[in-house]
């Protein structure tokens, strides 16, 4: 009875390692692969990376050449330095999909028996087995970028204290009887105290001119305030258990700068992460298992979750948005081996599925 048991588990472990030795299809994780002794292709699951953009307003206080001599206009106030200060107006976040090196995988092939075409995406990322699907993945990633809209001049068109034949006293006083000139023309325009006749767009043009050229000397006195846009972006790849990223810094003086470091300036700017939960009631394998695990005639796929995210500036609410984090959701296996599958190469969710 004992020799009858035994020749029994015998032929068990034979047949369990012949089912190995004769899958068309052996998958494994990418750090468990032996690539130069099996024939076979990489493939990887998508992981969703957020664009954040932080869309301010940068104000430059530019002191005028004259400003110690604001009196002479009649002006109580004028720019005591050069500054600059930054206001937050926006912030938006879109997302694209780039390979995860965490759900990378190597599909070795059986000669006799794998005939399966697999489509991967440019990035490397499993698009199908069997069949296509049209890729529509987002955009390549970018460096951390700067955008300023639009680029205003910071010189002072009317100084003469580059001609450099007069003391500035004399050029302020100059500058100031040219504003009383100016706005006695306009005075003219307004009265039409003019002895030619102007159509009416050409006096609309010329009082346009005429306060363009006015408010350019006045600078000289009171300094400019240089408002643009200022657009910068960074990019953060969620990680799952960690619900919680500090991404950089806002301050008034430097508006929003990526990273942390020990010169870091203002409050900290962070995104926070929630998932839904979306795909808690699948029997999922952990990290480690799927790691260590080798599967025959099947490939790893990933359905992915849903989370909330927001970015916060301190502890004010700045943008609270829904979306789809392929990373955060659960590994699961699919049939090789007349079967036709289709995945979205920026979920890694299957989209088409078929048995021949």
């Amino acid at each position: 009875m004992k020799n009858l048991k035994k020749a029994f588990l015998t032929l068990l472990l034979i047949a369990m390692g012949a089912s190995g030795a004769y899958a068309q299809y052996v998958t494994t994780h990418a750090k468990m692969a032996m690539p130069g002794q099996q024939q076979g292709i990489y493939y990887a699951l998508p992981r969703t990376v957020l664009k954040i953009d932080f869309v301010m307003e940068k104000i430059d206080l530019v002191k005028g050449p004259y400003s110690d001599y604001v009196g002479m206009i009649g002006a109580d106030e004028s720019v005591s330095e050069d500054s600059e200060e930054y206001r937050l107006t926006n912030v938006r976040m879109s997302t694209y999909a780039e390979a995860d090196p965490q759900a990378t995988f190597f599909v070795a092939f059986n000669k006799k028996g794998a005939n399966d075409e697999f489509y991967l995406s440019p990035k490397g990322i499993l698009q199908g087995v069997g069949m296509n699907v049209e890729s529509a993945e987002m955009p390549s990633s970018e460096p951390i970028m700067e955008q300023e809209i639009p680029i205003v001049d910071r010189t002072f068109k009317y100084h003469y204290g580059a001609k450099g034949y007069k003391s500035e006293d004399q050029m302020a006083r100059a500058a100031a009887d040219m504003i009383n000139r100016i706005r006695e023309e306009k005075i003219k325009l307004i009265t039409g105290f003019q002895e030619t006749s102007f159509a009416l767009d050409t006096y609309r043009q010329m009082y346009a001119d005429l306060e363009a050229m006015e408010n350019e000397y006045l600078s000289l006195f009171v300094g400019k305030r240089i408002v643009k846009t200022v657009v910068r972006t960074i990019y953060v790849t969620p990680k799952k258990g960690v619900p919680t990223m500090t991404v950089g810094t806002f301050s008034k003086e430097t508006g929003f700068v990526p990273g942390i470091t020990e010169e870091s300036n203002g409050v900290n700017v962070t995104v926070q992460m929630t998932s839904l939960n979306t795909t808690g009631s699948i029997n999922q394998a952990s990290q480690s298992a799927v790691e260590s695990l080798s599967q025959d005639n099947k490939l790893f796929y990933r359905i992915p979750e849903t989370a909330n995210v927001k970015v916060m500036v301190d502890e004010e609410t700045v943008l609270s948005c829904r979306t789809t984090v392929a990373q955060f959701g659960a590994f699961t296996l699919a049939p090789l081996g007349n079967t036709k599958m289709a995945f979205d190469p920026n979920t890694g969710q299957v989209i088409r599925f078929g048995a021949e």
